[in-house]
């Protein structure tokens, strides 16, 4: 692996509590689209408790494997980044509790082959990142931890959509996935798009056309 060095940190608190942190970085479902200014595609290898490696399309169409691993007892995590099979960069976060409903991260960036003339630049450019990155995740979890606490009850709730068609079906307002606002309306083909995580489901059945093992009940 190519020597990596250290060219800068960036620091934050966060409006949840350090499980929503963890199951945050656990989640590489959601990059392509909360995230999606920096990631255009995902695809995961394999993924459990301990951490996921993937490939990725970065904005941009450049290419990257990504690999990252969580250690709860430590309270961090490394994300490592590969170009061509050569290791680009090492993110390093760790993570402190500052309550039930708030934390603290603190960001270490590994880099390799930047100039000495470049570093200061490079590590505004990830500082800025990162801190769009966080204002995107912020928001989702304290959404998230807002339907824990809800529990069965906000996934019942409902609203009236009208269809391309003209005709009015309900659909809930949060997604049966983990029961985030489920903001989107139906496309034209009577499609609802979360824009949490992607998952596409159909407006009238509730049916999950995407894939994935969760739908709504029809009431």
């Amino acid at each position: 692996m190519r020597e990596l060095e250290t060219i800068g940190y960036y620091r934050r608190e966060l409006g949840a509590g350090i499980e929503r942190l963890f199951e945050n970085a656990l989640d590489w479902e959601h990059l392509p689209h909360l995230h999606d200014s920096s990631f255009e595609a995902i695809e995961v290898i394999d993924a459990d408790e301990t951490g996921w490696t993937a490939d990725a399309r970065l904005a941009g169409g450049m290419k990257v494997a990504l690999d990252l691993r969580l250690d709860r007892e430590e309270a961090s995590w490394v994300t490592r980044t590969r170009v061509a099979g050569e290791v680009a960069s090492e993110i390093v976060s760790l993570a402190s509790t500052r309550g039930p409903d708030r934390c603290h991260v603190a960001v270490e960036f590994r880099m390799a082959d930047v100039p000495e003339d470049k570093r200061a630049a490079m590590a505004d450019y990830y500082r800025a990142l990162y801190a769009r990155l966080y204002d995107e995740d912020e928001a989702m979890m304290i959404a998230r931890a807002e339907a824990l606490a809800a529990g069965a009850q906000g996934l019942r709730e409902r609203k009236t959509v009208t269809m391309a068609d003209g005709s009015e079906t309900d659909i809930p307002l949060r997604c049966p996935h983990w029961g985030l606002p489920l903001t989107a309306e139906p496309d034209d083909a009577g499609i609802v798009t979360c824009p949490w995580h992607g998952y596409r489901f159909d407006a009238r059945t509730g049916v999950c056309v995407s894939g994935q093992s969760c739908r709504w009940q029809v009431s």
